[in-house]
């Protein structure tokens, strides 16, 4: 990759986030119970907000960020994501007194599983490692029991990884693991069923789940994050500054229609490279794996760099207003 590896904490990441934003922007512990949808009088349409608590939020906009499980897709009409055949597991590891490793991604493969890990700080190593579903069902004790995930790691699906990388998963705070299945939502409905309705949409794992192979579903959602900020920037500014809602709702489209193809491709890419790599060592699967590598690999690699633009300014928008009229004067 161009820029190299960037790893950062989680919790560190959301705090630079939100501390740009007002005071009291954020409002935690909302659960969403049910969207509704009000036309105005002038024909625009306004978003009524449902939550748990009986509280009901009224906006001009709603941006479905809601995860994997989303509500906001479900009102959309968007499918649920459906299982891999794989699971993984994700845990952080301290060393209070450094851990002297670089600051780089290494992986471990064989034919059914994968692992991995990355620096994100001096004291702080994220790991992870996915596998297919066994025949004997160990998985069920993962959902409950963090120990015995670091248990059956440790002395059976890793005993032959590096000595590194078990270092690491014996350090690390069982409190830290989280076992899950590995969900996708197929291509082909994020190709033909509806990302957004009237000014309501959705991005990140609510849009596109994927496997995480290409390490690209984080990375995909700061990408919606730009697209959307710039489709509504330019309503925003073209508006005088204003947020109008019939407007709005034709720049979810342009977001829609920019991300369409895009999340399609990486969901694709995602799942095939999980795929490729842990479906085991016959003779066909050989051959698929080298077919794999010497003709679609270098498509899939592709994905990762990708430039998606930058942030509106005034002037973007002016040019953007002027190149409209044009084609409104020739149309």
């Amino acid at each position: 990759m161009k820029a190299g590896v960037r790893a950062v904490h989680r919790k560190v990441l959301l705090e630079a986030l939100a501390e740009e934003l007002p005071a009291d922007t954020i409002r935690y512990g909302s659960k969403l119970a049910s969207i509704d949808t009000k036309t105005t009088p002038d024909g625009s349409t306004t978003v009524l907000i449902h939550l748990q608590d009986g509280t009901t939020i009224t906006t001009k906009v709603l941006i479905g960020c809601d995860g994997v499980h989303s509500m906001v897709a479900k009102w959309l009409g968007l499918s649920d994501p459906v299982e891999s055949g794989r699971w993984a597991v994700r845990g952080l590891s301290t060393f209070s007194t450094g851990h002297g490793m670089a600051y780089s991604v290494e992986q471990f493969l064989n034919p059914v599983t994968r692992a991995g890990m990355a620096a994100i700080s001096d004291q702080e190593v994220y790991w992870f490692f996915t596998s297919k579903y066994s025949t004997t069902g160990r998985e069920e004790k993962f959902k409950t029991d963090p120990a015995e995930i670091q248990r059956a790691i440790l002395d059976h699906f890793a005993k032959d990884f590096p000595a590194q990388y078990k270092k690491v998963v014996e350090r690390s705070d069982p409190a830290s693991l989280s076992w899950a299945p590995l969900l996708f939502r197929y291509p082909h409905h994020v190709l033909l069923n509806n990302l957004t309705k009237h000014n309501i949409t959705v991005a990140g794992d609510a849009m596109h789940p994927m496997t995480p192979d290409l390490g690209q579903g984080g990375c995909a959602a700061l990408e919606d994050a730009v697209v959307l900020s710039r489709h509504i920037g330019l309503s925003y500014i073209k508006n005088g500054r204003r947020i109008e809602s019939k407007d709005v709702a034709g720049a979810l489209m342009e977001y829609a229609k920019e991300r369409r193809w895009r999340a399609a491709g990486l969901i694709l890419g995602s799942y095939l490279s999980g795929w490729v790599q842990g479906s085991g060592s016959n003779w066909l699967m050989k051959l698929l794996r080298t077919v794999f590598y010497m003709f679609v690999f270098k498509w899939i690699f592709s994905l990762v760099n990708y430039d998606c633009g930058k942030l509106p300014t005034t002037a973007t928008a002016n040019t953007t207003s002027s190149e409209d009229a044009g084609r409104t004067k020739k149309d």
